[in-house]
């Protein structure tokens, strides 16, 4: 489902999303009022928000259209790109599961989508990194107390761009398996018990490729 006040943003969002075989446009809505109804009767995996009041106001109506969505699987994806990792920790900790820009090009949207759609997360283009205190905070012990190994660390950075496991295989040369395995020994150490909050550790420590 597209939720975009601009009609231009919605009709070539629309042109670009239904140009790849996988993914399907049910409806697309500016008034994000009209689309929480259509939510319920639609109950859409994925849906992209962009309003002209920013980040902050994309997260509200997205949380919203999710909350309202029975499907269990609803994602949101803003359209509008985080600048910054405390902005990253408040979408991911509100329930949103990227922010993209609508003017990057067919396939990085199209990618961005599917991978969220598979139970990913997408932060494109990528947010400068910051070392201050986010407001969320993820409790964990640090990298260092965790012991992680080069390659967890280096799997993790990739986890916190968004990228799925074949994704983050090919970046680095591994076996899908393998990146799987190092994932899975990274959550455990650092105490984190799904991919959302491993990418967020991620961003909040400072690791990220």
């Amino acid at each position: 489902m597209l939720v975009a006040e601009q009609s231009v943003t919605r009709a070539g969002l629309r042109s670009i999303l239904t140009s790849a075989p996988e993914l399907r446009v049910m409806s697309s809505y500016g008034d994000p009022k009209q689309a929480m109804e259509a939510s319920r009767q639609e109950q859409p995996e994925v849906i992209l928000v962009g309003t002209r009041e920013g980040l902050a106001a994309d997260a509200a109506v997205a949380q919203q259209l999710v909350s309202v969505n029975a499907a269990p699987r609803a994602k949101a994806i803003l359209l509008h790109p985080a600048e910054t990792g405390v902005e990253v920790s408040q979408v991911l900790t509100g329930g949103v599961h990227g922010c993209i820009d609508p003017a990057m090009d067919e396939e990085q949207i199209i990618r961005a989508v599917t991978t969220v759609a598979m139970g990913g997360a997408v932060f494109l283009p990528a947010p400068k990194v910051q070392q201050v205190e986010l407001m969320t905070a993820i409790e964990g012990p640090s990298p260092a107390e965790a012991r992680l190994t080069e390659r967890e660390r280096a799997v993790l950075g990739k986890l916190a761009c968004g990228l799925s496991n074949s994704e983050i295989a090919t970046e680095l040369f591994l076996a899908e398996a393998t990146v799987k395995k190092h994932l899975t020994q990274a959550m455990r150490k650092i105490g984190q018990p799904d991919r959302l909050r491993a990418g967020l550790y991620a961003y909040q420590h400072g690791i990220f490729r």
